[in-house]
């Protein structure tokens, strides 16, 4: 089992001793895979890309849903100096202590629960807060979610993009969750604590939204359904279309140890292989895939 790459557009062929360890992210993995002969037969034959095993390549796409909104900042107050005027005290805080103003993250993060939601103590909805110099935004993000997508080919050429088909809210339950989620963080900025902080703009619909008079926009449904339509986003945490599991399973494309199922000396390592996403930013949990994976091969091969 080898590689093929191109460099200054001549095309080198390079064979491995042991293993191939693809990682190219839950986006290139399985285009390089089904790139390779490896994914839905009817597919790649629409491509004229010899099979060499059927299997679920590029399904159980999965992306964490978001929707984000912000308010500026009264005239009179700053999350922080654009121009901070740093000095020995704050340089000595962040070496010694690790605190201070440099020291210091922009972005705050709060778990909550939405009625779709039976148990309470394992929230769906993850808000993301970052402060700039003049405004303070939130993001809405659907951390547990029933609505998986697709990666498929457009092109045999590696060098063009696949389709991605994140397939977002398909799941009514899931659009109901993010619709509660949006309706919460207007609700902060309008009824809480932060709201003496901001400017509050009645504008705070795409053109064309319904802007209920009289009302909060977090009071507002048809205006927040409609915002939620317009500005509806992922939130880069990809992940599933390479689907780790029991090599029974016919939704399965690596087994436990990250082994594609049916090939011999070929692994997958990166986010793609997740069953499901985690209930949280991606990053930790794909570096526990990397420590798995070169456990895996130390353990395999004595090194």
């Amino acid at each position: 089992i080898g590689v093929e790459f191109i460099v200054n557009d001549i095309s080198y062929t390079v064979y491995a001793n042991r293993e191939v360890i693809v990682s190219g992210g839950p986006i290139n993995s399985p285009q390089l895979l089904m790139l390779s002969g490896l994914g839905h037969k009817q597919h790649l034959k629409s491509f004229n890309i010899p099979v060499v095993l059927d299997l679920p390549v590029g399904d159980n796409y999965q992306n964490q849903p978001s929707v984000g909104l912000g308010f500026p900042l009264k005239s009179n107050y700053s999350s922080f100096s654009t121009n901070p005027q740093l000095n020995v005290e704050q340089l000595s805080q962040l070496y010694y202590q690790q605190s201070g103003m440099l020291g210091q993250t922009n972005n705050l993060f709060l778990y909550n629960s939405t009625s779709t939601v039976r148990n309470k103590q394992w929230p769906n909805i993850q808000y993301s807060f970052t402060l700039h110099s003049n405004t303070i935004n939130v993001y809405a993000i659907l951390v547990r979610f029933k609505s998986v997508g697709t990666i498929r080919l457009q092109s045999t050429s590696p060098y063009v993009s696949p389709i991605i088909d994140p397939n977002c809210l398909s799941y009514h339950g899931d659009a109901q969750a993010l619709l509660e989620a949006l309706t919460f963080a207007f609700y902060m900025f309008e009824q809480s604590a932060i709201t003496q902080y901001i400017e509050i703009s009645d504008l705070f619909a795409p053109i064309g939204c319904p802007v209920c008079p009289g009302k909060y926009a977090y009071e507002c449904v048809e205006g927040l359904q409609c915002y939620l339509n317009y500005n509806t986003h992922t939130a880069y945490h990809p992940g599933g279309s390479c689907r780790m599991g029991a090599i029974e399973r016919p939704d399965v494309v690596v087994d436990p140890q990250l082994k594609v199922k049916g090939i011999k000396n070929l692994r997958v390592c990166d986010s793609s292989v997740f069953p499901v996403l985690p209930n949280a930013n991606t990053a930790s949990a794909s570096i526990v895939v990397g420590y798995k994976c070169a456990q895996y091969i130390i353990d395999q091969y004595q090194l």
